[in-house]
This record gives structure tokens, sequence and C-alpha cells, in this order.
């Protein structure tokens, strides 16, 4: 099959290209040379400080008592930031809510972010979260999905498509038969890097380099924990990066 060639500018018909021809995506020559400049190329900027996050060690549990001090008095730490501190929103599930920001009192999953710490260089940052003291009461997670379904413990409301009455057919049929199958399929864990710079504005407001794939996702969610208008909220992505599956979300 030929492909139709393309209009000129003048109306007239350029050269014909036909299907199958190999040609250089438009980022090809910056990316294959290393010239295409990305979210972490960007030019550090004075005084910028460097962020690392706290994280659970248990998968399931309550918070009894989290003790910062050593963390604040840390080499090069700047600021400590607890879900206390948080001005707007603490909870950013994108499309369903969900998602808090940082832990509470519960402890919903391994590794949940508990705390932030804002210091001089990335490694003193590093090095301060390790400083914590957690206290848990610590619970047993279930991780059985058919005992989770018994016990009505589901991630989001179960969601039913019926016509007519499957219930009733079932009784009525002279046969039924029935079975289970077990499928181990399951969407992949997204393991890309990411890396975001935020600079605050002389107007209140925060200028945000990211790395992701959806900049208007990014503007809502900064505005709504910050307790700031979206228009004073701006944020640019550099590049996508390899970015796959279901990243959008």
């Amino acid at each position: 099959m030929r492909s139709l060639p393309p209009l000129a500018a003048n109306g007239g018909a350029s050269e014909t290209r036909s299907a199958g021809q190999a040609r250089p995506h438009d980022s090809a020559e910056l990316h294959v040379s290393g010239a295409a400049r990305y979210v972490d190329d960007i030019k550090e900027p004075r005084e910028l400080l460097h962020a690392a996050v706290g994280l659970t060690d248990i998968a399931c549990g309550v918070i009894h008592k989290l003790d910062l001090e050593a963390v604040r008095n840390a080499p090069g730490v700047v600021a400590v930031l607890t879900l206390d501190d948080v001005p707007g929103h603490t909870d950013i599930g994108p499309v369903f809510p969900g998602d808090p920001l940082l832990a509470g009192e519960r402890v919903k999953y391994h590794g949940q972010a508990l705390f932030a710490v804002a210091a001089q260089t990335q490694l003193q940052a590093r090095r301060a979260v390790r400083l914590a003291k957690v206290e848990y009461a610590e619970e047993q997670p279930l991780l059985d999905p058919l005992r989770a379904k018994a016990e009505e413990r589901f991630v989001r409301p179960p969601h039913f498509m019926r016509r007519g009455d499957a219930e009733d057919g079932l009784a009525a049929a002279p046969y039924v038969l029935q079975a289970s199958q077990f499928v181990g399929g399951q969407e992949h864990f997204y393991l890309e890097g990411q890396v975001s710079m935020a600079q605050p504005t002389d107007d209140g407001g925060m200028f945000v380099f990211t790395s992701s794939q959806h900049p208007s996702e990014v503007q809502k969610l900064v505005a709504e924990v910050l307790a700031i208008p979206l228009a004073k909220v701006t944020v640019e992505v550099r590049r996508m990066g390899g970015g796959f599956g279901g990243k959008e979300t």
C-alpha cells in the first residue's frame, strides 16, 4: 500500500515518502549524543536544599512515637517536616483519595513516607533521616486476597456490571459447572527514577521542574498541598524520559 504524498505549503504535492521508511525521532539526536538536558542537568541555584524522606520499616501498625530530635540536630539539616506541617491537603491520591502525603497515626504499607528532611547536601539529608526513632505497635498485614474478599476489606469499593438475573438463571440451569482459577499476573511496579526541583516565586507561589509525565496534575497537587491557588504554581517538564505503563497517574 502506498501512502498519499503530503501537501506542500503552496498547496502542491511535495516528494512522495513511502511507508516503512526509517525516520529519526525529533529528539533522537539530542538524546543519543547526551546533549539533551533533563531536570537533573539543570544548574543548581545558590543555597539549594536537598530533600530526603524517612520511611517506615513495618508494613502495618500504629505509630506510637516519632522522635526526630536527632534528625533536626544532624549536620546540614535546615528543616524537618511532618504531617502537622502541611498547610493544605494531606491526601494526594490523583484519581481516588487514599494516598496520604505522609503517614499520620497508622502505617499502611512498608516504606510509607513518615517525614521529610531538607539539608544542605543530598548526603546529609539521607544520613539524617536514618537517625529517626520510631515506636510502632506492629500489626499483622493482610496479604491473602481470598481472606480480604471474605472480610470485605477492599482497596476500592467493588463495581458490578449486570444484565438480567444470573443467580436465578444458574438456579434453574440443568447443569452447573463450578471451578476456581488463580492467575499470577499483575500490573508491574513502576521503577523509573524521578527528580524534581522547586523554586519559590516572589508572589508566594512555586516554580517546579519535574520529570513527571503529568504537569497539570503536579500543578494541582502542589497547589492543594501548599494551600495556594493553581495560578501561582508553574510546572515545567524538561523531558519525559523513559516513561512506561500507567505512569500518568
